[in-house]
């Protein structure tokens, strides 16, 4: 191994520290977040809360798709030449691009308020505030639109520490106007959604000046053809796969809440936000991973990029059953500590979200190499058509009157279906060795997972439910993760690089 793929090495491990810090830190202030604002708001408001931001959430699809088109042209760029001038022009194109989607995302919303809203299962004494909290919602995702090209160079600059610092400013003071809520007698659901305008504005800044120190982000109205069009045909792949995945989810929540009612959505929206906690604790070693894998991919360097899409693949789901099966055993229980008490079905709904949150882990790395190559369209048309055919079924479950459990047992099969889709995809794309992934990577980490639920399962069977049965599980299922996770999950190579950054750790502290 060269020195300078040790340097990287030891980089991504610094980044993903990092950021672990900064999720270690925002879950806490989560906890709390999450749990005043149910107390403060109550379960019908505090699922009104969650329909409308649902919906302002469906109308930035074009804005995610832009975010991953940015930060790939960074990275690529970073990776062949690293030129200012050409890095510049990127920022530019990508300023005057997220201009025109603020805009025109702003156009859609009011539409859809003026013609759809009130087609809503919301009770009528709550549609006034309800309006306002999504003209409010829309007026701070134009901010998030405008502010993801300074985010993207951010990343690709892998400039972690001051994302991480940025978050962590962002959650305390999101926590810190629930304080406020307490004294306030107005309306507390559109004050909460002034409050967190307020937020979103003083986090938009924040990151201006922090991306500041790079010359590239010196905007200018850049209207470059050859740039605009490269950017497009990029995203012209991506987008229905990003509104597909946004209809998906946020589609469900709808239709949960219409079949079923704001109660039944509550326990949903509760178990949404474990899963996207818990996905945030493994894109958190993802995103640390991305830039290089792209740098690697556009130096023609295929044999690392490789080494990171097995290693990454396998790291991460390493992560994920730290906690996940911590989490699936004790569910209820933790349920109970958080919220005193739950609203009925969370914990039925967040153990079968662990499951499909863990499936996806498979296809992600696979997933961002095809973006480095390009060549993405098969993928993305698939995995398009996967989300709305999913989204579809559930209906269809739904209507013929099947009980609410089906949103995540149709989400289940289909995150199966879109794993081997990638797949299939990538061995087009960037010629991948399907067999040896399979092997490698999948069957061990399936045999990896059993293990532990067995030993974790077995231990919890012998233990009255409490919290001291709590920590005696996450302390013995991190054991057991460690030690299965080099003897049985690791092959020869991967062992060599982890041994290879502790080493590096060790002289630092020297």
């Amino acid at each position: 191994m060269t020195s300078e793929a040790k340097t990287d090495n030891f980089k991504i491990f610094k980044n993903t520290m990092a950021l672990y810090i900064r999720m270690g830190i925002t879950m806490i202030i989560s906890f709390f977040t999450t749990r005043f604002t149910l107390q403060i708001l109550g379960v019908e408001d505090y699922g009104l809360n969650n329909v409308v931001s649902s919906l302002v959430t469906m109308f930035s699809f074009i804005n995610g798709s832009m975010g991953t088109a940015v930060q790939r042209f960074y990275s690529i760029e970073i990776g062949k030449s690293n030129n200012p001038r050409i890095l510049s022009q990127i920022f530019s194109t990508a300023m005057y691009l997220h201009l025109l989607i603020a805009v025109i995302t702003f156009l859609i919303a009011q539409f859809f308020l003026f013609f759809f809203f009130s087609a809503l299962t919301i009770p009528m004494e709550r549609l006034i505030a309800a309006k306002y909290v999504f003209q409010i919602s829309v007026i701070s995702l134009i901010f998030n639109i405008l502010n993801v090209p300074y985010v993207a160079l951010l990343r690709a600059r892998e400039e972690f520490a001051k994302i991480a610092l940025l978050d962590i400013f962002q959650s305390v003071l999101r926590l810190l106007v629930l304080f406020l809520l307490f004294a306030i007698s107005y309306d507390k659901l559109v004050s909460l959604a002034l409050f967190n305008l307020a937020i979103t504005l003083v986090y938009f800044l924040s990151t201006i000046l922090v991306a500041g120190k790079y010359q590239e982000t010196k905007f200018k109205i850049s209207r470059d053809q050859e740039y605009i069009k490269k950017m497009l045909s990029f995203i012209s792949m991506l987008i229905l796969t990003v509104l597909a995945s946004v209809f998906n989810k946020q589609g469900i929540i709808l239709l949960v809440n219409v079949f079923f009612g704001l109660t039944v959505n509550a326990a949903y929206a509760i178990a949404f936000q474990i899963s996207n906690i818990l996905e945030t604790f493994a894109m958190n070693f993802k995103q640390s991973v991305v830039p290089q894998l792209m740098v690697s991919y556009a130096s023609d360097n295929f044999e690392r990029m490789n080494k990171l899409m097995f290693l990454g693949t396998k790291a991460t789901f390493f992560l994920m059953m730290l906690i996940s099966i911590p989490l699936f055993l004790e569910a209820d229980f933790i349920l109970k500590i958080w919220l005193s008490p739950p609203p009925p079905y969370a914990a039925q709904f967040t153990q079968l979200m662990i499951i499909q949150l863990n499936i996806d882990t498979f296809s992600y790395f696979i997933y961002q190499c095809v973006h480095a190559s390009g060549r993405i369209k098969k993928q993305q048309l698939y995995t398009t058509l996967s989300y709305f055919l999913s989204v579809f079924v559930t209906f269809l479950f739904f209507k013929l009157e099947y009980n609410f459990f089906y949103a995540v047992y149709v989400a289940i099969i289909f995150s199966l279906i879109r794993n081997f889709i990638i797949m299939y995809a990538a061995k087009e794309s960037i010629d991948i060795n399907l067999r040896k992934y399979t092997f490698s990577v999948i069957a061990k980490s399936v045999l990896f997972a059993g293990t532990l639920f067995f030993l974790s399962a077995g231990i919890i069977n012998t233990l009255n439910s409490s919290m001291l049965r709590l920590l005696i599980i996450l302390l013995l299922n991190f054991l057991f993760a460690v030690i299965i996770g080099y003897y049985l999950f690791l092959d020869r190579t991967e062992k060599t690089l982890l041994l290879n950054i502790v080493s590096k750790i060790k002289q630092k502290f020297k």
